[in-house]
């Protein structure tokens, strides 16, 4: 993206905090924001009520090394994962996935929204303790999405998947359903 995607503006806030200002309005106990690269002026630019924020010392490993630190910095049943560019996340989904974990008490759970599977992604502590042990990247989504066992749900939300902005046109088009 040629600069930390966090801090894009968007709807007269940093990406980062329209995800962080979405988990706090939710039914979420605790909001963990993890830091690793660009630490300091992601952290300067954090706009939070109830966030704790935690740095990953060893942001340039895969994707658990930060829903690992993340976790380590609460006592919960389960974690829900929520990336900091998709900001289109609502609260109403987030609260959907918990009412799931709530009632069901899954291993695991992904979102099925009506045109894809995608974030949040909820973990309960077995199934966070596994996906540590998986190396390489995309360890979530490789270990949730193939999973064959019945361990993974899926929970239904009527609205369509938010975007990811991962290239600057996805962040062009994020702009341009404003």
């Amino acid at each position: 993206m040629g600069e930390p995607k966090q801090l894009l503006r968007y709807r007269g806030r940093t990406l980062l905090n329209h995800v962080i200002a979405t988990a706090e309005a939710s039914r979420l106990d605790h909001v963990v924001v993890v830091v690793g690269a660009n630490a300091q002026a992601v952290v300067d630019s954090i706009e939070a009520d109830r966030a704790t924020v935690v740095h990953n010392p060893d942001f340039q490993m895969p994707n658990m090394a930060s829903v690992v630190v993340g976790a380590q910095s609460v006592d919960a049943e389960a974690y829900l994962t929520l990336p900091a560019d998709m900001p289109g996340i609502s609260a109403d989904v987030i609260d959907a996935v918990i009412e799931w974990w709530a009632a069901k008490a899954p291993w695991a759970a992904l979102t099925e929204y009506e045109d894809r599977v995608g974030h949040p992604y909820l973990l309960s502590q077995a199934a966070l303790d596994e996906a540590a042990d998986v190396e390489g990247p995309k360890v979530l989504w490789r270990l949730l999405s193939h999973d064959d066992s019945g361990r993974v749900t899926r929970v239904t939300v009527d609205t369509t998947a938010p975007r990811d902005v991962n290239t600057p046109d996805d962040f062009e088009a994020l702009l341009a359903e404003e």
